[in-house]
């Protein structure tokens, strides 16, 4: 199972929204996963465990070094280009993991 992270300026709308149509990609591709979502403050304490974070450029180019894959998407409502990039990341990063 990977965990992934949805992460937003608020933690309320986008990120929460976004955690629920990658809830729908990993359902479609078989991909076990642990979703949550946050605000940036919040991301901190959730990077530790993470293993894939999901947002913006400005959230993720704040976010500090970490073991973590990160997925960048312009408009974070582009399902089709997070399902693109995660399928692919799966692939090369988490091959264990079955994604189909």
């Amino acid at each position: 199972m990977i965990n992934v992270l949805c992460v937003c300026g608020n933690g309320m709308g986008t990120s929460t929204i976004t955690k629920i149509n990658v809830k729908k990609i990993c359902d479609n591709h078989n991909i076990d996963a642990n979703l949550e979502s946050c605000s940036f403050g919040e991301a901190l304490s959730f990077l530790p465990t993470t293993d894939i974070v999901i947002s913006t450029p400005e959230w993720v180019s704040t976010l500090p070094p970490g073991n973590y894959e990160k997925i960048v998407v312009k408009n974070i409502f582009d399902n089709e280009t997070i399902d693109k990039f995660l399928v692919q990341l799966m692939k090369d990063n988490f091959p264990d993991e079955n994604c189909e």
